[in-house]
């Protein structure tokens, strides 16, 4: 699923691309975090409308390397599993967002998608995002 940066994810890349305020000076990871409402380009980590479903919990993504071509492509490389929750999700997913922290709301948020289709696990139920289905691309 294609998606968009958010306004902390551009700015953090154009400061990259020419060489100033570089906040990130080394390999770090990131999270996907799945969200129950879409959110502006400007957010912050406090306002995130994530799933809050007991057996939830923000997953690490690996990713490929960017492909050497116009747009370049880059895409989760393993199975993201969320889950399973141990109630019904009460509140359907609709978004997900790529954060800097496994937990708690001092890290930014870089990315967001918005899901092919709204997903409502019941207790019991993981959620999966199979394998290049999680797409960043730069043209």
């Amino acid at each position: 699923m294609p998606g968009n940066p958010t306004a902390h994810g551009a700015r953090t890349k154009l400061n990259y691309y020419v060489g100033k305020n570089l906040e990130y000076t080394g390999t770090f990871s990131t999270y996907l975090a799945l969200l129950t409402a879409n959110v502006a380009d400007n957010v912050e980590m406090t306002s995130l409308p994530e799933l809050t479903t007991p057996g939830y919990s923000r997953q690490v993504v690996t990713w490929t390397d960017a492909t050497l071509a116009r747009p370049s492509v880059i895409s989760n490389s393993g199975i993201i599993t969320f889950g399973p929750v141990t109630q019904d999700v009460t509140v359907p997913i609709t978004h997900a967002v790529l954060v800097t922290v496994p937990v708690g709301t001092s890290g930014k948020v870089l990315y967001k998608w918005q899901l092919d289709s709204p997903q409502q696990p019941v207790n019991g139920q993981a959620l999966q995002i199979a394998v290049a289905k999680l797409s960043i691309s730069e043209s």
